[in-house]
């Protein structure tokens, strides 16, 4: 009663008259701050919160200051501790459909962090058990980290125990109380690096991890998933937290998250639950995922050493089971595939051990169907009329009739991924199984050749094949995939991928590896015996790309093919050759970029890319359309303002810019008829800002002008002339040491020459010279017989100078003697003094009178 009544009376004005909102708050506001005894301020505390939510902003304005400071000096009060605790949430906590309601939020939470005091005292209550004062001090936090993270960051790092009272948190029984401490962790480490070490040496690893244990691992609720979370926070760009995540054996811990799924509520083990995959599994396996990338990021000073932890640890087959072999959703299977591609970058070890690794597919292999050639009509040389028939012949089309589930290694099965094989996939997944395939074979040389000799065929007495089916290589998956999109079959007409993954794939095998261009060149199509021509596989390909535009089909698919063909013409004269030896190709690229083409204009930029790399590097002598045909061309029917626009175009372009890093494909760009935003490879973008600016300005150089600086010869139409080059080619090389020989001595002929021409030239200065060299000289001898003369006195000057010197020290040995002398005279005479005066005493004693 006695509450009722003080709360009541303090509501009631002077003689009891009525008051209005703003001025009781200004009343209870007064007695808190002035208020001598301890129940007179928890009764105002109560009666303000009791019109809190009616009168917000009257009590942010007049009482946040009051409260705080109340707060400060009665917070062992639980009662005031509790009802200051609840007015401050409300007053932090705004209506995210109001922006008004925000910016009072951030306003009221400047106001408690403004003084450093205020948080250190939220800290100090935290050592108070009572449930509701330790959840409202947790509620607020969270409630200033949201509305000014660095201040609050900044007020705990000034706490000497601040961070250890938050995450005493999670040792709460409590589980709201623990969960609520975890949010706020994660809120205060995401971007402060000190907290991030201040917590990790707070055992945190160990904590969350032991948490995650406790709450059933990956088949856990979302609390395993906000541990996860909290561990990426303070790992990610931590060098000090990675080590000490490192050296603490976690990372050993790692496989026992993969484990765990098919663990039972009473800890034994059941397979069956490692196949049941539920939404949250699934986010628990992706933070999982991510905490593994989180410790390979590329050019990270740690990945080298994480690499190796995990892979002794054996966590890449784990992830390798996990993407290829489990029936686990798309979405885990992706970040999967992410996770491994980063696990085996620029890792030789990693590489070499995903490349020794055999699974069991998850989808059945693809198997092929030998295709007979009986009746096959012969494909004609012309590019313009070959067709899927070149890749196909002696290869077979690939089936979609299912065989038993067997063994095939694991880069196969990542290559038939990416290429579509598997129609259920989605392009995320084949997105980042490309993605691995690259980091495959990044800087692997050795890697890049095994697979372009996968492109050849088997041969047809192969022990492993079988009678009527063989099983797939990567090199004959990408042939086949490169001829998909003319399938007659809606899938493939409806998906360019299929062609566009395969040419990302095979440009990845050729990039930088002369050796793998000269495999991939050497492969021909076409079954002699049965009277075909060999179609060599750069033709086979420009003949798709040329029957894709001249069909309307996807751009990508046009794009793949050129940009395939750009990486490998770089820097490869053979290869430009064979390309160019086909004279409708250099016909299809001019008309694909001239003015009044009416083709997608990044179609033509990266044609006019290629034209001007097939003219930069087109160095082979016996080319057959050398480089002073190509550039009078160009410069007729393109022009040289519209080729560097055509490029320029490209670069500018919304898909060129969009390309990024690792390949990757959002949940929003999938759907049923949907198709990504995929158009460039990244590194295929790389390589073309890296050789934008010459390939552009190549085509102004002159025809003479090559790499090597030597002119290039003429070309000669008849056959008779071709083959006396070739004959005299053959000599020219015991020939060229005597040709260097003869031009050594010409030119130190040459120099003779100069030198007597020059010599010539003055010889009437000569002439005059003699003279007075001749009176030189003379002056000289008499100078030198001068000099031999003075040498001569000052010789002798010196000899007496030594005589001298020699008297002098006799003299000064004979002065010291005579001293010597002198001394020994003057003792005696002093002795004789003295005898003499003792002698006088004597007499004197007796009597004697001298």
């Amino acid at each position: 009663m006695d509450f009722l009544a003080s709360g009541f009376n303090a509501l009631r004005g002077q003689k009891g008259q009525h008051q209005t909102g703003s001025e009781t708050i200004d009343r209870l506001c007064d007695r808190i701050e002035h208020a001598t005894l301890l129940e007179d301020r928890r009764t105002s505390v109560l009666a303000l919160k009791a019109c809190s939510r009616d009168h917000k902003r009257d009590i942010g304005t007049r009482g946040v200051k009051v409260l705080c400071k109340v707060l400060q000096q009665d917070y062992m009060d639980v009662d005031i501790c509790k009802a200051v605790l609840e007015i401050l949430t409300i007053l932090c906590q705004a209506d995210p459909n109001q922006e008004e309601s925000q910016e009072f939020a951030i306003d009221m939470s400047k106001a408690i962090l403004d003084d450093a005091e205020n948080v250190t005292t939220l800290l100090d209550i935290l050592e108070e058990y009572d449930f509701y004062v330790r959840f409202h001090v947790v509620s607020l936090l969270a409630l200033l980290v949201l509305n000014d993270t660095p201040r609050l960051q900044e007020c705990i790092l000034t706490s000497p125990v601040g961070m250890s009272r938050l995450m005493a948190l999670l040792d709460d029984r409590r589980e709201i109380i623990r969960n609520e401490g975890l949010l706020l962790l994660i809120s205060l480490t995401e971007s402060n690096a000190d907290l991030q070490k201040i917590v990790a040496f707070e055992n945190a690893f160990e904590r969350l991890l032991a948490i995650i244990d406790e709450e059933g691992a990956l088949t856990g609720g979302i609390i395993v998933q906000d541990c996860l979370q909290l561990v990426q926070n303070l790992l990610r760009h931590n060098v000090s937290n990675q080590n000490y995540f490192r050296e603490t054996s976690c990372i050993q811990r790692i496989p026992e998250l993969f484990n765990s799924d098919s663990v039972d509520e009473h800890g034994k083990h059941d397979p069956s639950l490692k196949d049941m995959w539920s939404d949250q599994k699934g986010n628990n396996m992706i933070m999982v995922l991510e905490l593994i990338r989180v410790l390979v990021v590329p050019d990270h000073s740690n990945t080298i050493a994480n690499q190796k932890s995990m892979y002794q640890c054996g966590i890449l087959p784990l992830l390798v089971d996990l993407s290829l072999s489990s029936n686990a959703p798309q979405r885990v299977k992706a970040s999967a595939l992410y996770a491994l591609a980063e696990l085996i970058r620029l890792s030789k070890v990693n590489q070499e051990s995903l490349s020794k690794s055999v699974i069991i597919p998850a989808h059945p292999p693809p198997v092929i169907v030998e295709e007979a050639n009986a009746g096959h009509t012969p494909p004609s040389r012309t590019s313009a009329q070959l067709n899927r028939s070149s890749f196909q012949s002696g290869r077979g089309s690939t089936q979609a009739n299912l065989g038993p589930r067997a063994r095939c290694p694991a880069i196969v099965e990542v290559v038939a991924i990416a290429v579509g094989v598997y129609p259920g996939c989605s392009y995320s997944v084949r997105a980042a199984a490309t993605c691995l395939f690259q980091c495959f074979v990044l800087d692997n040389p050795d890697t890049q050749l095994v697979l372009a000799t996968t492109l050849n065929a088997p041969p047809e007495d192969n022990p492993n094949t079988l009678a009527s089916e063989k099983p797939q290589s990567p090199g004959t998956l990408l042939l086949d995939a490169l001829q998909g999109w003319q399938d007659d079959s809606e899938d493939s007409v409806t998906d360019p991928y299929n062609s566009w993954f395969a040419t990302v794939l095979f440009s990845h095998i050729l990039q930088n590896n002369s050796r793998a261009k000269g495999i991939a060149l050497a492969i021909t199509f076409g079954d002699e015996e049965n009277g075909e021509d060999p179609v060599s596989l750069i033709h086979a390909i420009t003949a798709a790309l040329m029957v894709a535009v001249k069909g309307h089909a996807d751009v990508r698919v046009a794009l793949g093919y050129l940009a395939l063909l750009c990486v490998w013409c770089y820097e490869s004269p053979k290869s430009i050759k064979e390309f160019l030896s086909e004279g409708a190709h250099l016909q299809f690229l001019i008309e694909l970029i001239s003015p009044g083409s009416k083709e997608d204009p990044m179609m033509q930029g990266l044609a006019a890319f290629l034209l001007g790399i097939c003219y930069e590097f087109n160095w082979e002598v016996d080319a057959l359309i050398p480089r002073a045909t190509i550039q009078p061309i160009i410069l007729s029917r393109i022009g040289l303002d519209h080729f560097a626009a055509c490029i320029t175009r490209v670069r500018e372009s919304k898909p060129f810019k969009a390309a990024v890093p690792y390949m990757v494909v959002l949940p929003s760009e999938e759907g049923a008829g949907k198709l990504p935003g995929l158009f460039f490879d990244y590194s295929f973008v790389e390589f073309m800002k890296r050789n934008f600016e010459r390939t552009q300005k190549s085509i102004s150089v002159s025809p003479e002008n090559t790499q090597s600086g030597r002119p290039l010869q003429p070309q000669l139409a008849n056959a008779e002339t071709e083959s006396m080059i070739k004959s005299l080619r053959t000599k020219s090389t015991a020939q060229d040491a005597e040709i260097a020989d003869l031009k050594a001595q010409l030119a130190e002929a040459a120099h003779l020459g100069a030198h007597l021409r020059e010599q010539l030239a003055g010889t009437e200065l000569l002439r005059a010279q003699v003279g007075d060299i001749a009176h030189l000289k003379a002056q000289l001898a008499e100078a030198q017989q001068q000099l031999m003369r003075k040498a001569h006195e000052h010789d002798e000057y010196e000899h007496a100078l030594a005589g001298l010197r020699q008297e002098i020290q006799l003299g000064r040995e004979r002065h010291e003697l005579l001293e010597k002398e002198h001394e020994d005279l003057l003792i005696c005479l002093a002795e004789q003094d003295v005898e003499m005066n003792n002698l006088k005493e004597h007499m004197l004693s007796l009597g004697i009178s001298l």
